[in-house]
């Protein structure tokens, strides 16, 4: 057991429990004394004066610790499970808020089709540990790797084309913001899913991608979102509800899907590109491709609040038998 913090306070505190502790001591002590003779040889009252003292001194000490804040014990518990830890990367420039993906007789935006793929993924394969990071001209985390798949998805359904302000698509950040998530020693298989567009074919440089992956132990699997057939990039609408596009040099700015910038991402990374309609079977395979054994998982737990309650029974436990162990006479000597 350790103490959250130990400052000037804390030692003040200290000193104040001592001082009560060492004042009642001795007045308990200076009673004892003035106890008559015939009394005070008694060998069985001596003894519960002693047990009486001990009991208080505990009493106090006990709670003074209370007040210093212990962090408690920290336990460890080991299990095995399947799965791999997987980092979405999901690409929010403005392109993916093209409306191209056809589903169910209307059309969705490609961030839309994208972030589906995200949630119906986790609901299926619920074994896995996600996290998820956001990206576009730069990289953002929005969840570290977690079991708590709640979270992310809560935090997914807020996401949209304007999460991040900077323009573009800068490939190699959000790379290498994932791949600073996965230690280079450890043995649990990691997954990194980037879903995009693609973006133009200047925004990725192989080289510097490639190098990124030295010494990790990660792959990269790639789903491209979108119709090959450029459309619009909307903007926003005006005060009239009109659809606004981006416009460059009075010319409206078109994307469609870039296949060969997704292709080469995953052949750097060591694994498949697949597109959003073939996502279902494609992405469970590799998620169980790369989950080729199980994985013991050691999780800590600190116990402060339980240990916290455990002090305060106890001491309330030996302030109980300092009130009510039996004393000679309380008349005679006053002992309260």
């Amino acid at each position: 057991m350790s103490f959250l913090t130990f400052d000037l306070t804390h030692i003040i505190m200290a000193l104040v429990f001592v001082i009560l502790t060492i004042t009642l001591l001795c007045f308990q002590i200076r009673r004892h004394t003035h106890v008559p003779e015939k009394i005070n040889n008694s060998t069985m009252r001596k003894n519960f004066f002693v047990v009486r003292i001990v009991a208080l001194v505990l009493s106090v000490i006990i709670l003074g610790v209370v007040f210093l804040t212990p962090t408690g014990f920290v336990r460890e518990d080991s299990y095995t499970r399947k799965g791999i830890d997987c980092i979405w990367l999901l690409d929010t420039s403005l392109s993916m808020g093209v409306e191209d993906i056809k589903t169910d007789n209307h059309t969705v935006s490609r961030l839309a089709k994208a972030k589906s793929i995200i949630e119906d993924s986790m609901m299926a394969h619920p074994e896995n540990r996600y996290g998820l990071m956001i990206f576009a001209g730069k990289a953002r985390l929005v969840s570290p790797v977690t079991t708590e798949h709640s979270s992310i998805l809560s935090f997914l359904s807020n996401i949209d084309s304007k999460s991040i302000q900077e323009g573009g698509t800068d490939f190699k950040e959000a790379v290498s913001s994932v791949l600073e998530r996965f230690s280079k020693t450890d043995d649990i298989p990691h997954a990194i899913v980037l879903l995009s567009d693609g973006g133009d074919p200047e925004d990725l440089d192989s080289d510097a991608v490639k190098s990124l992956f030295q010494w990790k132990k990660a792959t990269l699997i790639t789903v491209g979102i979108g119709q090959v057939k450029p459309s619009p990039i909307p903007t926003g609408t005006s005060p009239f509800g009109e659809m606004l596009y981006k416009n460059f040099h009075g010319e409206t700015v078109v994307s469609g899907l870039n296949r060969e910038t997704l292709k080469n991402l995953a052949s750097i990374g060591k694994w498949a590109y697949m597109e959003a309609s073939d996502w279902d079977d494609i992405l469970g395979s590799a998620f169980r491709m790369v989950a080729t054994h199980d994985i013991i998982v050691t999780s800590q737990e600190n116990t402060a609040n339980t240990t916290v309650r455990l002090l305060v029974f106890l001491s309330l436990i030996f302030f109980l038998i300092f009130l009510l162990l039996p004393s000679f006479s309380l008349k005679q000597w006053n002992a309260l």
